[in-house]
């Protein structure tokens, strides 16, 4: 499991890396439903939970921006489109991107990266793809990411969240 630091006070509390990012992309799907929210009816994230194949697969869109700071460094930062959507960092976290779609983009590229690193995916597991278009300034990929299903006993709530396979 990767294992994070979720902002204290932040709207994601998920303490996985894997965990995050199903949060995110379930808590964007989510708003993107609001038309208060979501001005433009814009569709992003798409998502479906799949309960036999314990999956979470889907895809998203990101418009971007891109500079060079004075570092020769790129960057690429994820435009905003939701609209008081009450979307929170919190302090001290791991992530810090100050809004949903940046603090999306940053979790996906983020398991990305540990996706790449053989010490961190003994498994070669790559249920994160993505790419960066330059020309269309969009940052698009799909996501697979394993859950696990259950159902408490007490309260009869399903429980659904993400399944860690990094390390």
């Amino acid at each position: 499991m990767a294992t994070i630091t979720p902002g204290t006070g932040g709207t994601i509390k998920s303490t996985t890396a894997e965990g995050q990012a199903h949060e995110i992309l379930s808590w964007i799907s989510l708003k993107q439903a609001d038309s208060v929210i979501n001005p433009g009816l814009v569709e992003n994230i798409t998502g479906t939970h799949d309960q036999q194949a314990l999956v979470f697969t889907g895809t998203y869109s990101l418009s971007v921006s891109q500079a060079i700071d004075s570092n020769g460094n790129l960057t690429l930062t994820a435009n905003t489109y939701l609209v008081g959507a009450g979307f929170q960092v919190g302090t001290g976290g791991t992530f810090k991107g100050n809004s949903p779609e940046k603090y999306c983009l940053e979790v996906l590229m983020y398991l990305q990266s540990l996706e790449a690193d053989p010490s961190k995916n003994p498994n070669n597991r790559n249920f994160v793809t993505g790419t960066y278009n330059s020309d269309s300034r969009i940052y698009a990929g799909s996501f697979s990411l394993p859950v696990i299903l259950g159902v408490d006993a007490g309260t009869g709530l399903v429980n659904y969240g993400a399944n860690p396979y990094l390390l």
